[in-house]
């Protein structure tokens, strides 16, 4: 047998009505829960009883009593009704903690983000990162704008009219750093001959991206002398090179900055020596990028500017 419901739209609006009857347990008190007239309830009553063949409520000395039908009903309404409670839990807690996806090297995770573990940021945001690794910059712009991205940290501001940047860090101080065990700790500087006599564990951030420190920036142009690293050994975590360095012969450039966190911070057992006096360097920048129509863009600048202060208390 078919439903009395078969041809008609179910107001849902109704449901409603239901659930304030049976919870008030009289049309009097419902209406006044719902702000609007007993004659009101009756007929909403009346165009829910509609839709169902078996009657919904039984006239009893004190109101309404609600069928097993209507009970039914009712609860699976309430089941409903939680779930939906449960979502817009969700979205107050996501707007009260709003996700903000971050994109950069290694050093990203391992030095700035760090330092932010004492501070309440990650009871006010859901932060995550993900690895830029081999990744150029017209598909890490591509994820900025359509939002897989929120922040992009990279050596190079993205040139786009559609995203913002800003400086955060510029490592313009650089040391060599080498093992307590290696002979060269003994030394406060390092000659040329030193330096490209000894082999080096180069950082790479990916395959497809050029090392830290490049060999052709080590010069002045008009220098006589050009010496290029034996590259010794490669890698794209700067954990990794550091550890590397503490327990071998090999020794590496680092920017200062990084080389006293590993050092102090992180306890690694290395000695930092001056490079040669020879050798020029260019400083090493730093940079936030974000989409300019991003609607995180209050909490994602909140973050940059963290991160930029952080950065001018380690010289």
């Amino acid at each position: 047998m078919g439903s009395k419901s078969d041809n008609k739209e179910f107001d849902y609006n109704l449901i409603k009505v239901l659930d304030a009857v049976i919870s008030a347990g009289n049309a009097t008190k419902a209406a006044k829960k719902l702000s609007v007239t007993p004659a009101a309830i009756s007929l909403a009553l009346s165009r829910l009883q509609g839709f169902y063949e078996q009657e919904l409520f039984v006239r009893g000395k004190d109101g309404l009593i609600p069928t097993a039908k209507a009970l039914e009903i009712h609860q699976a309404f309430r089941h409903a009704m939680e779930l939906v409670k449960g979502t817009l839990a969700a979205e107050s807690v996501a707007a009260k903690n709003p996700k903000i996806t971050i994109m950069g090297s290694e050093i990203v995770e391992n030095y700035y983000l760090s330092q932010l573990y004492e501070d309440d940021i990650f009871e006010r945001f859901s932060l995550r990162h993900f690895s830029s690794r081999n990744l150029d910059k017209n598909e890490i712009n591509h994820l900025l704008g359509v939002g897989d991205c929120d922040l992009v940290i990279s050596p190079e501001a993205i040139i786009d009219p559609s995203v913002d940047n800003q400086l955060i860090d510029s490592f313009k101080n650089f040391v060599c750093i080498c093992s307590t065990d290696n002979i060269l700790s003994e030394l406060s500087q390092l000659s040329l001959h030193n330096f490209y006599s000894a082999r080096h564990a180069i950082y790479q951030s990916g395959i497809f991206s050029p090392v830290m420190i490049n060999d052709n920036d080590l010069h002045e142009k008009d220098d006589e002398y050009k010496g290029y690293r034996i590259k010794g050994y490669r890698s794209d975590s700067i954990s990794g090179i550091v550890s590397i360095i503490e327990s071998t012969s090999l020794i590496a450039l680092l920017p200062l900055k990084l080389a006293h966190f590993y050092k102090n911070q992180r306890r690694y057992a290395i000695k930092m020596v001056q490079p040669p006096p020879e050798l020029v360097f260019k400083p090493l920048n730093v940079y936030a990028s974000w989409n300019k129509k991003s609607s995180k863009k209050k909490e994602i600048k909140e973050l940059v500017d963290m991160f930029h202060t952080l950065s001018s208390f380690r010289r």
